[in-house]
């Protein structure tokens, strides 16, 4: 697919609750200059409007996840009883005494009624520049995306709450972040080849086995994609269906119309064109968000939604060591990036407690990942070039380093996206060491893939290779070394605990189902590995032991901890997908055409899409939906493996442009490369049927 990544510019500095030199007050963020891709505007007007969310500390959450897992437990006599808001909110959400004073300290500053709005366990306040400022005891400024010329307000230097509110107030968001559009992951490309079969509504029914005519025929069944500054258009819908033939699409839109603004729009068309393709007549939410917005602001505004949908879908993801920084703010009162995804996984929890499936794409860039990523994973020298388009066919060495004075390094071209090489390659020093590197190793040269791509051609070995020292800067052949830098690089929420994470298969001309990789022809290659912070839960520790036991693992120790939550869950294809487009992508009219994408982003709001058709069934049969799925995945693999596909041939070990030595195989049974394997729709329509009590009458 045409993968296009938000693009995350944060230079803002955390500074914890220690760092705070008043007793009185809490230092909660630093902006220390503008970020890279923003120009700076000056002041902001004190009558300019900003919005922001405070999240309220909450109470009980060691009782809420003994819930959460007792419902979720197909073995549990509470398998499906779920939850209401409202009892949730009662047992978790602070006491009115901790809102009081929150909202009195907003009052203090003359911050309106009309201007709070109150939730169970969060605050959004809608105000002005002037009121932030007295507020937070900071100033506010103007800054201009390069990319969209979007225009954003958020702190400069430093901004702080009173240490009477510290108790009540977990996080801020919304007021210190600059999310941009271009590297927060959207898991899809265009496809770039066309020899394997192509992908439509048809085809994935035919090859899955979900039968000719089933649709939703309840009403209360509902489900929804999840976007982030990206939307759909409804006329490409309309071709969509016009084109394969399909009716009684039924789409709620909600959330801002950012297409004339220049927004993205073929991840959402993917998204919502095969979510309704396949879960055919089900009610659809369709809720994009603001730039600026992540995961956590969708998980706190999706439960005021009523109804709630059953199952979700979201197709992004951001590298887990970087949640922190997509907001700034929390950083305050000492959060790090492990407390963001744990409030981010409280709020998941909150939702699966109340009976919703939460489906993310397990990201498009195998285990090493591609932005925001060290190049710390040993390139492999065949395939040299695996999409394609070099001028050269092979190299002898295919990294380089450039270290800077204070020790950063950038390593080429696998570390590109880092900030590392961000930092190292804005100097001019460095641009010349580089310069005399090539210069003074004869041969060596810069080439270009397909996806124009950078590669390192080189006819010797990388020890063969002089190093150049210039100005404190050193270049040299790649050497790996664990110092500089972590090999691979899991996504959130796809490593959370509390979602189904979805991988990617690839369907070849033979007919055969392996792991999408670039290797074999795809733009992708499906996500998978072992989260750096989030331990592993019970419902998989017997599948990943049995994949570690029999796999042949030549990854370092260092690079994985294997005690770990680990995905994906389950795959379904993700490779050359037929999807309708807009051809002006700036309008949501047609003129429109077919265009062929790749990405895990085409199977999680397809995979989705089956078991919303599941729970259409159950609620016909007077049962409760599935709510969170795991525990009954990983029951049904152990007890009825004949619910999924294997996939036992392919690894992950590339990402979009560069292969590394390092990664994870498909294997029999569960593996990191595709999970279970993708659906076998009748199987596990079977399965889930007898084990809530129904007998299968398809």
């Amino acid at each position: 697919m045409n993968t296009k990544l938000f693009v995350l510019l944060l230079v803002s500095v955390i500074i914890g609750l220690a760092a705070s030199k008043r007793a009185d007050r809490v230092l909660i963020a630093h902006v220390v200059d503008t970020p890279p891709h923003f120009d700076f505007l000056g002041k902001a007007s004190i009558h300019d409007h900003i919005s922001f969310k405070i999240l309220l500390t909450q109470r009980n959450l060691d009782k809420l996840e003994e819930k959460f897992w007792d419902i979720s437990n197909p073995k549990s006599s509470n398998y499906g009883k779920f939850m209401t808001k409202a009892q949730i909110d009662k047992l978790i959400a602070p006491v009115q005494s901790d809102k009081d004073i929150v909202v009195s300290w907003l009052n203090s500053h003359s911050i309106q009624k009309s201007e709070i709005k109150v939730f169970s366990d969060y605050i959004q306040v809608n105000t002005i520049v002037k009121k932030a400022s007295e507020l937070l005891s900071t100033k506010f400024y103007r800054y201009a995306s390069l990319q969209t010329s979007e225009v954003r307000i958020r702190i400069g230097g430093t901004a702080y709450i009173p240490s009477s509110v510290s108790k009540q107030v977990e996080l801020i968001l919304g007021v210190a972040d600059f999310i941009e559009d271009n590297k927060m992951e959207k898991s899809m490309r265009e496809s770039f080849s066309d020899v394997d079969p192509a992908i439509t509504p048809d085809f994935i029914k035919k090859f899955y086995g979900i039968p000719t005519g089933l649709v939703g025929t309840n009403n209360q069944t509902y489900q929804s994609i999840v976007a982030f500054t990206d939307d759909y258009a409804p006329a490409a819908l309309a071709y969509f269906d016009k084109t394969y033939s399909i009716s009684n699409v039924k789409v709620n839109r909600q959330g801002p119309d950012c297409i004339a603004q220049g927004c993205d729009q073929m991840e959402s068309d993917l998204d919502i064109q095969y979510h309704t393709s396949i879960g055919n007549n089900i009610t659809t939410l369709f809720i994009n968000h603001a730039a600026g917005q992540w995961v956590l602001d969708w998980a706190t505004s999706i439960q005021e939604f009523t109804p709630l949908p059953m199952v979700s879908s979201l197709s992004y993801g951001f590298a887990e060591v970087y949640q922190c920084l997509l907001e700034a703010g929390c950083g305050s009162l000492g959060i790090d990036a492990t407390q963001y995804i744990a409030r981010t996984n409280v709020e998941l929890q909150k939702l699966g407690n109340q009976g919703m499936t939460i489906f993310v794409s397990s990201g498009d860039d195998g285990a090493p990942g591609f932005y925001g990523t060290s190049g710390n994973c040993p390139m492999a020298l065949e395939p040299y070039c695996p999409i394609g388009g070099c001028n050269f066919t092979e190299t002898q060495c295919a990294e380089f380093t450039i270290t800077s004075p204070n020790g950063t390094i950038c390593i080429f071209p696998m570390g590109l996206g880092s900030f590392g090489c961000q930092e190292v390659l804005r100097e001019n020093a460095a641009v010349t060491a580089i310069q005399a590197f090539f210069g003074n190793n004869t041969g060596t040269d810069v080439d270009k893939d397909r996806g124009s791509n950078e590669h390192f051609y080189s006819p010797v070995s990388c020890d063969q290779l002089e190093t150049i020292h210039y100005e404190d800067f050193t270049v040299a052949g790649y050497s790996f070394s664990e110092s500089q830098g972590t090999i691979f690089m899991p996504d959130f929420p796809t490593s959370s605990p509390y979602v189904v994470s979805v991988g990617a298969t690839q369907i070849l001309s033979s007919g055969s189902e392996v792991v999408c990789s670039i290797v074999n022809g795809a733009a992708i290659v499906g996500g998978g590995g072992f989260s750096m912070s989030q331990p592993q839960p019970s419902y998989q520790t017997s599948a990943v032991n049995t994949y570690l036991n029999n796999w042949k693992s030549n990854n370092p120790s260092f690079a994985i901890n294997i005690t770990n939550r680990a995905y994906p869950d389950i795959a379904l294809v993700g490779h050359n997908f037929q999807i309708a487009t807009t051809n002006n992508l700036q309008s949501e009219n047609c003129p429109c055409s077919i265009t062929a994408v790749d990405g895990t982003s085409c199977s999680s709001p397809t995979v989705a899409a089956m078991f919303s058709l599941i729970n259409d069934q159950l609620l016909n049969n007077g049962k409760t939906q599935l709510g969170f799925l795991n525990p009954l995945l990983y029951q049904a693999g152990s007890e009825n493996p004949d619910v999924y596909n294997d996939i036992t041939t392919g690894n992950n070990n590339c990402n979009r442009a560069y292969c590394c030595e390092y990664g994870f195989s498909a294997e029999k049974g569960y593996d990191l490369a595709s999970g279970w394997g993708s659906i076998n729709f009748p199987n596990m329509l079977s399965y889930i049927l007898s084990t809530k009590g129904v007998n299968n009458k398809q």
